[in-house]
């Protein structure tokens, strides 16, 4: 897990959030917060992390049972190295074929005030965060299920991404998800940390390269933001 600063709250710097200091310093924190790993894809990054651990995993279903009959089923592949794991779902038909099929799946909201009854070394939220229509109460409730010293990790699409600007200039109108009702970028995050009580330890920018590929980008790097070579963001909080 990662060892972050002391996190910054710029509400103690600021009661204008437009304030130029205040920006400053959350534009510094989310630098020194920021970790790169070009050496897998997400399922390399959450392996090591979630092996031999107790896990919850928020968000399993994936909208459609297509997507659990697929070999990269993220949830499956969880179950298989964790501990314990214990899956989240709002849909009560999913959620009642994947615990026919063996998964241990709750048919609960994770926006509720609801507690489970377990705690937990890591929670996962795979792609849920701009999917709700609060990711505050979201993430309070998985910080509610967090045993001490556990980390939540949370994906989501990164909207300044190569792969975005692609859309966009092909389709002028992109269309993503119709499902989405957020994109959640860095100081997103760090703000529905704050309101949830938690903080925003790290995030992550994953995706794999050949030794060829990451010379060219480490170059491209020195030019151009990091994120735009990136589709998604990971956030660490805890």
């Amino acid at each position: 897990m990662t060892n972050a600063p002391e996190s910054l709250d710029w509400t103690r710097l600021s009661d204008d959030p437009n304030d130029p200091a205040a920006k400053q310093a959350v534009r510094a924190y989310l630098r020194s917060v920021r970790r790169v790993h070009t050496d897998g894809g997400l399922m390399e990054f959450l392996q090591p992390r979630v092996a031999g651990r107790t896990v919850l995993d928020i968000g399993v279903a994936e909208h459609s049972l297509r997507y659990v009959e697929r070999p990269e089923w993220r949830h499956g592949r969880i179950a298989r190295l964790a501990r314990r794991c214990v899956g989240i779902d709002i849909l009560e038909e999913l959620v009642g074929e994947l615990n026919r099929r063996g998964f241990n799946i709750l048919c609960v909201d994770a926006t509720s005030e609801r507690d489970i009854g377990e705690r937990f070394e890591l929670v996962f939220i795979g792609d849920v965060l701009e999917h709700v229509n609060d990711p505050t109460r979201l993430l309070r409730f998985a910080a509610r299920h967090l045993a001490p010293g556990g980390r939540i990790f949370a994906s989501t699409p990164n909207p300044f991404s190569r792969k975005w600007y692609k859309r966009f200039r092909a389709e002028g109108t992109a269309i993503a998800n119709l499902d989405h009702v957020a994109w959640i970028t860095p100081t997103q995050a760090m703000e529905i940390a704050r309101r949830a009580g938690v903080r925003l330890a790290a995030y992550h920018l994953i995706k794999r390269y050949s030794r060829a590929g990451l010379v060219l980008h480490r170059l491209a790097w020195r030019f151009s933001p990091l994120e735009w070579s990136f589709p998604d963001f990971v956030y660490e909080f805890g």
